[in-house]
């Protein structure tokens, strides 16, 4: 986990308030619990304006959550290099950060492949999914990306009873048996099967995320019965087929009102299928006018999650961000 340590971290939000910033960074931080499984394959990435890789004079704030599978290797390498390879993107600097994003993303699986010819064949058999929320608190813009069924929950507190309202989800979760995405797997020669009463591409239950190469192109050699060799697999993949597994996102971009509160969650799926968004936002809420800190917070929701029976690895961001005439 990616994450300032407490005494920088309040020091940064020091510096955060500043009255040419449209939005001030009010308080952040994660929270992680493994769950029922034998390993934590979850990381998270919480990064300060001080800490955010940019040669932008803008504040910008960075968090994410890489919910892994097979093993921690891709959400580990990921939760390492994206935030680096989205800052140095020039599309980033000229103010595209949707485009930014979608280009890092394709830089990462371009990393793990180069990874997966050289050194083994663990990320063509393991994969992680991604929410990225990058905010620029100097011009009140927030922009929200993601691959699969990790989330990203925005709501607004009232000022004077900080009760939340409008609440909203800004992600899609991408599943094989959704219809544009059933059509895009089987256009690329594709197949989604019905394991175990649970629509999938090969074993996954999801459509798009980084890693799994055995899925994309250039390896997709996929079969039921693959065995995957990085020396022979590029090589002997059928020239029809596409990517089964996306790596394009689903983006979108807002401005955030200078005269208004917001609380911003990222969520694992750990999370979001043990507990509805309203219900949520509510309990998060309740526990920040009990005078807890958002990392305090975020904890918590991962415990409570993580404590129920056959649980996932659940892991929680809490950000509390509010408009400067707020």
């Amino acid at each position: 986990m990616v994450v300032a340590h407490r005494a920088m971290r309040d020091q940064m939000f020091r510096k955060t308030m500043s009255t040419s910033d449209a939005i001030t960074l009010f308080d952040a931080g994660a929270g992680q619990s493994q769950g029922g499984r034998k390993y934590q394959e979850d990381r998270c990435a919480v990064v300060f304006p001080d800490q955010f890789p940019s040669n932008i004079k803008d504040k910008v704030a960075f968090f994410a959550i890489y919910d892994g599978h097979g093993s921690g290797l891709v959400s580990e390498h990921v939760n390492n290099s994206l935030h680096h390879l989205l800052g140095r993107r020039p599309e980033f600097e000229q103010g595209d950060w949707p485009g930014a994003i979608k280009a890092a993303l394709a830089e990462e699986d371009s990393l793990l492949l180069n990874r997966f010819t050289h050194e083994s064949a663990e990320p063509a058999i393991s994969g992680s999914t991604v929410a990225i929320c990058c905010i620029n608190l100097t011009k009140g813009e927030l922009v929200v990306s993601n691959l699969g069924d990790t989330h990203v929950i925005l709501a607004e507190r009232d000022r004077k009873t900080e009760h939340p309202y409008h609440i909203r989800r800004l992600t899609e979760a991408h599943k094989p048996d959704t219809p544009s995405e059933k059509t895009r797997i089987e256009q690329a020669g594709g197949e989604v099967v019905n394991r175990s009463g649970t629509q999938r591409l090969g074993s996954l239950n999801m459509s798009r995320a980084l890693g799994d190469l055995q899925y994309k192109n250039p390896v997709n050699t996929f079969t039921d019965t693959a065995i995957l060799d990085p020396a022979s697999s590029a090589t002997s993949r059928s020239e029809s087929r596409g990517n089964f597994l996306s790596n394009d996102p689903y983006t979108s971009r807002r401005t955030l009102n200078t005269d208004r509160r917001y609380l911003l969650l990222v969520v694992s799926d750990g999370v979001t299928d043990r507990v509805d968004d309203k219900n949520l936002v509510q309990h998060v809420m309740k526990l920040s006018m009990r005078g807890k800190r958002a990392s305090e917070i975020a904890q918590e929701i991962a415990t409570n999650s993580a404590n129920k029976p056959r649980s996932d690895n659940a892991t929680c961001i809490v950000a509390m961000l509010d408009g400067q005439g707020s």
